[in-house]
């Protein structure tokens, strides 16, 4: 299989809901979105950020992270690639700075959007309605890189109304090579890369 590197919905806000792509070099894919005219109930969107950081790597640690996800295991790895797809589904639909970059090394591009769009979305007073990303199967596939299967399921963002601002409205499915690093006692992502 052919890979190449890709975000996961990066949102420029501004423009238009980005959606997984197999497109570039660990850049922002672009895809269509569609506009929604029904309006879900009244929300609160809060921009709060991730709490007593420890430094490491040059980047806060999440303090939360679960045990079995801080084993520096191929059995950790996996733990912790599912942690960070949970952490992204939270950053995006509360939203919350600081869980990704949290989680992620300074080198993958593609967290860095991923972080820029939960920034984006809590300064706007927008969330994500559903999940960014569902996991479906996690699994080694080397001593630093993680094998993810699942999907992006239908979602929405939507403003602190509960008016839809952008929607998909159709499940897509993915494959991704995460590749994870041991930092000071910690995993790191990398990079990500989607396959074809």
């Amino acid at each position: 299989m052919k890979k190449t590197s890709a975000a996961l919905l990066a949102v420029p806000l501004a423009a238009s809901m980005l959606l997984l792509s197999g497109c570039g070099g660990d850049s922002k894919p672009t895809a269509s979105s569609s506009n929604t005219t029904t309006s879900p109930p009244t929300t609160t969107v809060s921009a709060a950020t991730s709490a007593s950081p420890t430094p490491s790597a040059s980047r806060p640690t999440d303090p939360n992270i679960p045990a079995a996800a801080r084993a520096h295991t191929p059995a950790g790895a996996e733990a912790f690639v599912r942690y960070f797809y949970s952490q992204l589904n939270i950053a995006w639909s509360k939203p919350q700075a600081g869980l990704i970059s949290s989680l992620s090394a300074p080198t993958c591009k593609t967290c860095a959007a991923l972080e820029g769009s939960a920034v984006d979305l809590a300064s706007k007073h927008q969330r994500y309605r559903g999940d960014v990303f569902t996991v479906g199967t996690v699994s080694s596939i080397g001593e630093s890189e993680v094998l993810v299967v699942g999907e992006q399921p239908p979602g929405a963002v939507i403003d602190v109304k509960g008016s839809v601002v952008k929607s998909k409205t159709t499940a897509q499915k993915a494959k991704f090579v995460i590749a994870v690093e041991w930092h000071a006692g910690g995993w790191r992502i990398h990079e990500m890369k989607v396959l074809k």
